[in-house]
């Protein structure tokens, strides 16, 4: 094809040579590398960068390559402790990738409104940012209610001796206990972690049977679950809102 062009005098084709590239319009030589890369199966130096994983899955859309498209996804997924939640939470609104989102605002929502950047919170996009504000607000409220509403000891077990004492000291070692790790400003405690560290306490007057009794119903978790339904329900309705996924079928 190309030597009848030459024979027919006709000006060279793009492609034939380096001098006469193909050009792809809206697609950097960054991306056509990271492309390639898959595709031939070269070995990448080193982890993505953002932006590179960026371009990657704007090639992966303008050229409709789903299985490329997974590919990508998975290296997000694999490396993405790697970024700032505000990073990931920009790449699956821009790109409609719900699979990254859920963890992405989770993490958010662990991060410290005041911890957030004017970069940050253009990246989210003002959807995102108010959702997360109020839904740490409404989680901090929640903390401080568990945190001053101890679970009561219901029946005391046939080893406690001296109910009234048992009551007393276990809403005594909540408050400075539970409450402590759960409020502690400089470092608060998840509640699993809050509640590992409450075991570790001295229970006084409470005796081994109601101190067992209380741990069962406490690592129930039908408090602290609350929680972790709240924020499944505020990302749920973003990912609704703002997520689009492609046709896998592409």
């Amino acid at each position: 094809m190309f030597s009848a062009t030459e024979d027919a005098g006709l000006e060279e084709i793009d492609g034939k040579s380096d001098e006469r590239p193909i050009y792809l319009d809206g697609t950097t030589w960054e991306m056509f590398e990271l492309f390639l890369e898959y595709t031939f199966g070269r070995a990448h130096a080193g982890q993505y960068t953002i932006e590179e994983l960026s371009s990657f899955l704007h090639f992966c859309d303008m050229y409709q390559c789903s299985h490329t498209r997974k590919f990508v996804i998975s290296r997000i997924q694999s490396s993405r402790f790697h970024f700032h939640p505000a990073q990931l939470v920009n790449l699956a609104v821009q790109y409609n990738t719900g699979a990254i989102f859920p963890f992405a605002f989770k993490r958010l929502v662990n991060t410290p409104i005041t911890q957030l950047t004017a970069q940050h919170r253009e990246l989210i996009g003002n959807d995102v940012f108010m959702t997360l504000v109020y839904v740490q607000a409404a989680l901090e409220e929640h903390r401080c209610i568990v945190a001053a509403e101890e679970p009561k000891i219901l029946m005391h077990t046939s080893d406690c001796q001296d109910p009234i004492g048992c009551n007393e000291d276990w809403h005594a070692i909540w408050w400075n206990g539970m409450a402590r790790f759960l409020l502690d400003r400089r470092n608060p405690q998840p509640y699993r972690e809050a509640i590992k560290c409450f075991k570790d306490l001295q229970f006084g007057r409470v005796s081994g049977g109601c101190k067992e009794l209380m741990f069962k119903i406490i690592e129930q978790g039908t408090a602290f679950n609350h929680a972790d339904q709240f924020v499944d329900e505020a990302c749920n309705r973003l990912v609704e809102k703002l997520i689009f996924e492609p046709s896998s079928s592409a």
